[in-house]
């Protein structure tokens, strides 16, 4: 009979992969049961058997209120005798050489830093050299002569580090605060490619993070969930900085994600106030912004930075920075020529200019409309996706005919609209020939008739696409154009009482809700 110890490392990678999958994979799974299927894909993922991968900070989420059985009692002698941990990991480790080299590979893969004291544990871990250590590093990353000399002071295991995940509350200093401690993890790490910070930082720590955070050639994600805004005690993640001190270091970027990014700060002696940022030289694919804070210029100087080769952005508002128009020329006029994916939530500037009680909020078109009325602008996008009253019933007779997926959530368009748009598109000049995926959340009146929804999914099927129609119950059944407007007439008088910011919505809202 065969023992643990005579399996071969292959077959024990895929058993501890098997187990630790069964224990995170399920909650990622709830996490996202609530969102609609094809209404959060775009172009590249509607056709695919598989689902997207979560992306690397999401990917071992765990979902707040879970309960975990009641620990064991153990009379006889056994490593735990509180229980074993919630990490399975732990405890295979010490099974054999085999289970424990493949699981701390596994294990040090993704590490999430709840607090200063766990980030000091895991640095002793990075930093202790432990006896025969050529013989516990399986990893496979060639090393070239300069990186020699860096990693002798390392465990073999923090070249299995690819994720870091850091998230401890109050405003931390360089000391006990932990960003020493911080910065001293980023320079242990060298095959490092994803970082997550939500955590705020104390001024005096800027440069030296700045400084660790640049020492890390491979990363391809970086993704700030939390900013401060006018607080000059505290460290700030500004536009140009990351532009100017990061990116040019991280020639394998691909996507960046920051929250309330802010132009630069009032009585910068910075002479590039109002200069333009160069284009960088690096692959940069994805740019998520939520909550921007930025005007026109930052706006318009922070996309030309990444040049020709973004392919998606994804922007959730508010911006009391920027009005309709000016967001209309920085999409038209700065982003990337080759844009294949626009998303937009919460753009409330329309909502901004009805509060203001601007004549222009009544006789401009919507953004998204004024947007394509440009026959050069985004005329290579292939996703569509969009939240809220950005568009009328026209935006089908101006959209790019390289469209492929459109979806929209809490937007009165019309159905007959989209009806007329695809039974043209069967001509050589109609306007939507390429679309084959339509994803409708939230919608009133005739969308929800059965005559139009069989119309509409008849159509998509002869194109070999598909259709989708998610009822929101929170928005309302269909209602007459009377009903509607005096609905609409008291949401604007409410809106300044109900408007609450985005950094203050729940996690599990945005979680159940989020179309991206």
């Amino acid at each position: 009979m065969a023992k643990l110890t005579d399996l071969p490392a292959e077959l024990v990678d895929r058993i501890i992969h098997h187990i630790f999958d069964q224990t995170y994979d399920p909650d990622y799974k709830r996490l996202q049961s609530s969102v609609p299927d094809h209404h959060l894909l775009d172009h590249n993922q509607i056709n695919c058997s598989a689902k997207p991968k979560p992306r690397p900070h999401l990917d071992r989420v765990t979902p707040r209120g879970r309960r975990f059985d009641g620990r064991r009692v153990y009379h006889e002698q056994v490593s735990w005798p509180e229980g074993l941990p919630s990490n399975p990991l732990l405890p295979l480790s010490l099974v054999s050489n085999t289970f424990r080299r493949c699981a701390q590979e596994l294990l040090f893969k993704s590490v999430a830093l709840d607090s200063p004291w766990i980030a000091s544990l895991f640095l002793q871990a990075l930093t202790c050299i432990p006896p025969r250590a050529n013989t516990l590093c399986s990893c496979k990353c060639p090393k070239d002569d300069n990186q020699m000399n860096d990693l002798e002071h390392l465990n073999p295991l923090s070249q299995h580090v690819r994720s870091l995940q850091v998230a401890w509350s109050g405003n931390n200093s360089m000391g006990r605060g932990g960003g020493s401690v911080f910065c001293e993890i980023l320079r242990s790490c060298p095959r490092l490619e994803n970082i997550t910070i939500s955590t705020i930082f104390q001024l005096a720590c800027k440069e030296p993070i700045l400084k660790a955070l640049a020492s890390n050639p491979h990363i391809k994600e970086f993704v700030i969930l939390k900013n401060t805004r006018g607080q000059y005690s505290t460290f700030q993640w500004l536009p140009h900085e990351l532009v100017l001190r990061l990116f040019p270091h991280w020639t394998s970027l691909e996507t960046v994600e920051f929250p309330q990014l802010s132009g630069w700060s009032v009585g910068s002696l910075n002479p590039a106030l109002n200069s333009a940022i160069p284009v960088l030289n690096c692959t940069l694919r994805t740019m998520i912004l939520n909550d921007p804070q930025l005007d026109e210029l930052e706006f318009s100087n922070l996309l030309k930075s990444c040049g020709e080769s973004m392919r998606a952005l994804k922007i959730t508002g508010p911006n009391l920075k920027v009005t309709r128009e000016a967001l209309c020329r920085v999409l038209q006029e700065s982003t990337s020529p080759n844009l294949e994916c626009l998303k937009l939530r919460s753009i409330y500037c329309e909502q901004t200019l009805r509060l203001a009680h601007l004549p222009s909020s009544t006789t401009s078109p919507p953004l998204l409309e004024m947007i394509f009325a440009s026959p050069t602008a985004l005329k290579n996008l292939k996703t569509l996706s969009f939240e809220d009253r950005l568009a009328t019933e026209k935006l089908f007779e101006c959209l790019p005919k390289s469209l492929i997926k459109i979806s929209w959530k809490r937007c009165d368009l019309s159905a007959s609209a989209l009806l007329k748009a695809l039974s043209s598109s069967r001509n050589e000049e109609g306007s939507l020939p390429n679309l084959k995926c339509c994803s409708v959340a939230g919608s009133r009146d005739e969308w929800e008739f059965e005559q139009v929804h069989d119309a509409i999914t008849k159509v998509f099927k002869a194109r070999g696409g598909c259709y989708h129609l998610f009822v929101d119950m929170a928005y309302g059944s269909p209602i007459g154009t009377e009903e509607r407007m005096e609905m609409e007439e008291m949401d604007d008088d409410e809106d300044e009482e109900d408007f609450v910011p985005y950094d203050q919505y729940e996690f599990d809202d945005l979680a159940g809700d989020d179309f991206w």
